[in-house]
């Protein structure tokens, strides 16, 4: 089910639902439409988003009891940094899919 104006609730994704579908890559990853939790299994990970990746993904460099390094969110050109002490983002699509334009929330760093 989409967020928008009449759904705005994240709980309407499979994020925090009871059966999320997580993604633990150990190579550079593209989030699918269904991938709701994306762990970076190694390090110096690129978890790279597009206009067909849901929305919204939450993305972590927490593999287990693991801190993972160098892991960035890639949209587009632009590069947030989740590692070091911004460990967890959220990522949620801004208007149309085929815009491909995100908010990244809880990075470290973007460039």
């Amino acid at each position: 089910m989409p967020n928008n104006k009449t759904n705005p609730f994240l709980i309407s994704a499979n994020c925090f639902g009871p059966n999320p579908t997580i993604q633990n890559p150990s190579t550079s990853y593209t989030v699918l439409a269904d991938d709701d939790i994306i762990v970076c299994g190694a390090n110096s990970l690129a978890i790279t988003l597009t206009a067909t990746s849901n929305s919204p993904v939450i993305v972590t460099s927490i593999d287990g009891t693991t801190q993972r390094t160098s892991c960035t969110v890639v949209v587009g050109s632009q590069d947030f940094v989740i590692a070091d002490s911004g460990c967890t983002a959220l990522c949620v699509r801004m208007g149309p899919a085929s815009a491909n334009q995100w908010q990244v929330i809880g990075a470290k760093t973007a460039s």
